[in-house]
């Protein structure tokens, strides 16, 4: 860093045009490899080795347990699709039927934060004929089941209930297996309420992370996974928010990053240039080095492009 701003030209003349440029150029050299879009990261390497052994690798195990009659089914229709972190004995794709799968339950402690919510999934009743919620079911063996769902009961502590009904295994059903499934009833804190319109919710997910991670990572799982083990099934919310977030980042997050990224380089060029040199570029140099630094942790992105985009119109 220090070598190439050395390479800058600074004077306690130069004008606003001239830091423009100068800032343009330290953004081109310097961060423009950081605001590239990341949507074919989040598209998904590590997601698909994972669907790709499913089949494979029914159990997580490393040695066999035998079932009982006591052990316990868990449903997952959102993270647990791809991101089990428990013990399971076997593992099996399904749905439950009765129900639709929509973003409209706030996340507080994985996608997003208190004061900046992200969205993640959770059930409304639906038509028991038509509507069906597809995902996996984990049969946890009897002497872990204590141990998993005092887990699971703390990672969905954020406004989800344990709730009983029944799966049915896909593509051949098979008989019913009896689950257990966390959901997000509308009396819950962080139920989203009635801001239900996919623009809006899209909008949240774009500018949101937690420590769990982006929001949009989540949105992305979620749609890789049912692609890959429902070929042939129809999530219309799902594909519909999916598009409106790729185009939010395809269109808007270079133009809105860059101008993020540039205001700060331009900041820090004209509160240095009072400097003496040569500690005009050290300074200059320890900053935007800094500057690097904060913006690869997790979330800095979401936290800039909430701050550039413009209010949502009414």
């Amino acid at each position: 860093m220090l070598r190439f701003v050395q390479g800058i030209r600074l004077s306690n003349s130069q004008t606003v045009t001239e830091l423009s440029v100068l800032t343009a150029e330290i953004y081109r050299h310097c961060f423009a490899e950081l605001a590239k879009s990341d949507i074919h990261r989040l598209n998904g390497e590590q997601s698909l080795k994972l669907l790709h052994s499913f089949d494979a690798q029914p159990s997580n195990q490393s040695e066999w347990i035998a079932p009982t009659v006591d052990d316990v089914w868990i449903f997952g229709y959102g993270s647990l699709v791809w991101k089990a972190d428990f013990p399971y004995i076997d593992r099996r794709r399904g749905f439950v039927c009765g129900y639709k799968r929509r973003f409209y339950q706030h996340s507080i402690d994985h996608r997003g934060i208190p004061e900046k919510p992200g969205r993640v999934v959770t059930l409304l009743p639906g038509n028991p004929e038509t509507d069906r919620v597809y995902g996996v079911a984990y049969r946890i063996a009897a002497l872990q089941k204590s141990q998993v769902l005092d887990h699971l009961d703390y990672r969905e502590k954020n406004g989800y209930d344990r709730v009983n009904l029944e799966f049915h295994e896909y593509p051949t059903a098979t008989i019913p297996i009896k689950v257990i499934m966390y959901m997000a009833s509308q009396a819950n804190d962080s139920y989203a309420g009635d801001v239900w319109q996919v623009s809006s919710i899209a909008r949240q997910i774009f500018t949101s992370a937690g420590p769990s991670g982006p929001n949009r990572e989540y949105l992305f799982n979620l749609s890789i996974a049912m692609r890959q083990l429902f070929p042939d099934a129809i999530d219309e919310h799902l594909t519909e928010l999916v598009d409106c977030v790729q185009r939010y980042i395809e269109h808007d997050e270079p133009t809105l990053l860059e101008r993020a990224l540039s205001a700060e380089i331009n900041q820090i060029l004209r509160e240095c240039i009072a400097y003496n040199p040569p500690q005009q570029h050290e300074e200059i140099a320890r900053r935007l080095e800094a500057l690097r630094v904060r913006f690869e942790r997790p979330g800095w992105r979401e936290t800039y492009l909430q701050q550039e985009l413009p209010p949502e119109r009414s």
